[in-house]
């Protein structure tokens, strides 16, 4: 089984300073970037979502694999050393590796934010008020495979969380 930095050995080299940003909401991803050491922070709306240190870890490939835009920014954190995989879709078509890596990228984000979710949902199960919202709100996202979500509501689409 190959890993994304085995895939990525290589893969032109770029060094990224604190601060810069990688990725950008909503903006174009032509590029599949491999973590080779430091540090990348990933950000919805301003909010910190996760911190990326794993040599081998990637960013960019939720665009790639759904054809969108950048779904967050991607900001570095500590100087950080890339390996820059040009034209990935091309890359997703040549053979079975890069797909099995991906997928088995996703499956272990996936299976971190599975157990995150359940855990919300015992704490919250059974209180009242807002907290006890958090239960119904997660048990209706983990129901619905529907399109991409943006924060806010028709009731107030710019909220203050």
């Amino acid at each position: 089984m190959v890993d994304l930095l085995t895939l990525a050995a290589g893969a032109p080299r770029r060094t990224a300073e604190r601060g810069e940003v990688l990725l950008t909401d909503g903006e174009v991803v032509g590029s599949l970037f491999v973590l080779v050491d430091g540090a990348l922070r990933v950000e919805k709306g301003g909010v910190p979502i996760a911190t990326v240190t794993d040599p081998g870890a990637c960013v960019g490939e939720m665009s790639i694999l759904l054809g969108v835009a950048a779904t967050a920014d991607v900001v570095v954190t500590e100087r950080a050393t890339l390996a820059v995989l040009d034209d990935p879709g091309a890359m997703l078509g040549r053979g079975p590796d890069l797909p099995l890596a991906l997928a088995q990228l996703l499956a272990r984000r996936l299976q971190v934010m599975t157990t995150y979710l359940a855990d919300l949902k015992q704490q919250y199960a059974g209180h009242e008020g807002g907290l006890g919202m958090i239960d119904t709100v997660l048990s209706t996202l983990s129901a619905s495979p529907g399109p991409r979500r943006q924060l806010g509501s028709d009731r107030d689409p710019e909220p203050e969380y």
